[in-house]
């Protein structure tokens, strides 16, 4: 059933009928204030941003955890399907719940019975979600990429270490799809391939789309909000709908839902979509997501963006900017390379993906398959540890979803914690200051700086619009 503004808006005023429906799953004190006594006990959940992820991952993820209290969309019309969906799920399982719908997401924060919060907002918004929800004391999930900027993620760390709260991110390719980049990694760390020269990550290229006209925003959604902190510009949409199937299919390239990301005003291009997933696995296997691994040259061989940029600004702002095509490498301290490529169909044969080489062979893996010598040598010579327990020191969770709830009742540190995260997404963002600026950088993950390039440091963090600042 979906809800008009004035029923999504009235609706916020209906939280105290709930209170008794509710407390019958939420009995005693919160489980984030410590591990859970009672095996019965469900966590009560507040969602923010309402997407397609909501719908394919998020929410039917979450509910089956706990019960959904509040959810929050600056759309209204996003929020009335998520409230259809939840309502849906409650009835299935028996939950005598109702819920409440709202725009500001501070009334999921201000309610004392949510315990988590699970954010799939835009990237955008993110770090404010993800630091006004730990002080409110709420535990966190939240999906990739987890920050704008790189000096977000410092303000999410200091966050969490003045908060003691749970923080989860979204990469799942950590947990899920298989294990098959859990055994990579794993074979990666078990020197399968020799002395390891290069990675090469591939991830694909940012959309591309003709000018987009100025148009009035759609009557559900509040666009002064959705920008948050960010300029305030004008709403641009196509006048008809380019995409019929994949991400986004059905609906007209905007400025706003599902084409975000390929706006460097509101997210990152591929960097920080599939990098978030790719470039984690390989720093992850190159036991890169730690301090301490020194230097890392930035070095763009080349780069195709669908405007023209000056001083790393785009030229126009009528349409997409973030780059479609795209060879960077990335040298470490110690020498290997880490080419993020759009696609090597041409020379390696693979458009989506990983590939590890070395001294002694090479091997790729995606969220299809895991195959090459190295990993046809592992039935005559298995890995000697199981491969959760060598990269995280803990078993396999049943998803990434249950890891982050077991965590909010033993207070440990999610498989996909927030310092890891932004020591890779760092590199990402990294590689798009270098891409935008058109040159070569030396970024050092210990300062969060460039090295010697005061132009490409004023691009760390970005002026935020007041009222809207993450710290």
């Amino acid at each position: 059933m979906g809800i008009n503004r004035r029923t999504f808006l009235a609706s916020t005023g209906a939280v105290a009928a709930q209170a008794a429906a509710l407390n019958a799953f939420h009995p005693g004190a919160s489980v984030a204030q410590g591990p859970s006594t009672s095996p019965n006990e469900q966590p009560v959940i507040g969602f923010i941003g309402t997407g397609i992820r909501f719908h394919t991952a998020l929410g039917p993820q979450g509910v089956e955890f706990g019960p959904c209290a509040k959810i929050a969309d600056v759309d209204a019309a996003q929020a009335g399907r998520a409230w259809q969906k939840m309502m849906d799920a409650h009835r299935d399982r028996g939950r005598p719940i109702d819920m409440t719908v709202h725009e500001d997401y501070q009334r999921v924060l201000d309610d004392p019975r949510i315990d988590v919060v699970i954010i799939g907002s835009t990237d955008h918004w993110h770090t404010k979600h993800v630091i006004d929800s730990l002080d409110a004391g709420k535990d966190v999930y939240c999906e990739k990429p987890l920050t704008l900027t790189i000096a977000e993620g410092a303000q999410i760390e200091r966050a969490i270490e003045r908060t003691g709260r749970v923080v989860q991110v979204g990469t799942q390719q950590r947990t899920e799809m298989g294990s098959r980049f859990v055994n990579a990694a794993a074979m990666m760390r078990d020197n399968r391939v020799g002395d390891v020269g290069r990675v090469t990550v591939c991830i694909g290229g940012s959309r591309e789309a003709t000018p987009l006209p100025a148009v009035a925003p759609p009557k559900h959604l509040n666009w002064e909000k959705w920008l948050g902190q960010c300029p305030v510009v004008e709403y641009r949409e196509a006048p008809s709908i380019t995409d019929t199937s994949g991400w986004g299919a059905g609906h007209p390239f905007s400025r706003a839902h599902h084409y975000y990301r390929w706006w460097y005003e509101y997210s990152g291009g591929k960097l920080t979509d599939w990098g978030a997933h790719h470039v984690d696995i390989a720093m992850l296997a190159l036991d890169k997501l730690r301090s301490g691994i020194g230097h890392v040259k930035i070095e763009p061989l080349s780069v195709t963006h669908p405007v023209e940029f000056v001083d790393g600004v785009p030229a126009l702002d009528d349409r997409f900017n973030a780059a479609t095509a795209f060879h960077v490498r990335c040298t470490f301290a110690d020498g290997v390379e880490m080419d993020v490529r759009d696609t090597a169909d041409a020379d390696l044969g693979f458009d989506n993906g990983i590939m590890f080489t070395g001294s002694e062979g090479r091997f790729l893996v995606n969220r299809g398959k895991l195959v090459g010598a190295p990993v046809e040598a592992l039935e005559e010579k298995p890995l000697p540890d199981d491969p959760f327990q060598t990269l995280y020191g803990r078993a396999k969770p049943r998803s990434h979803m249950t890891d982050f709830f077991d965590c909010v009742k033993s207070r440990q540190t999610p498989i996909s914690d927030v310092a890891s995260h932004n020591q890779m997404l760092n590199i990402c963002h990294a590689v798009n200051i270098a891409m935008r600026l058109g040159r070569t950088l030396t970024y050092d993950p210990a300062t969060q700086q460039f090295v010697g390039d005061a132009q490409a440091n004023t691009f760390v963090s970005r002026p935020q619009r007041k009222g809207y600042e993450t710290a």
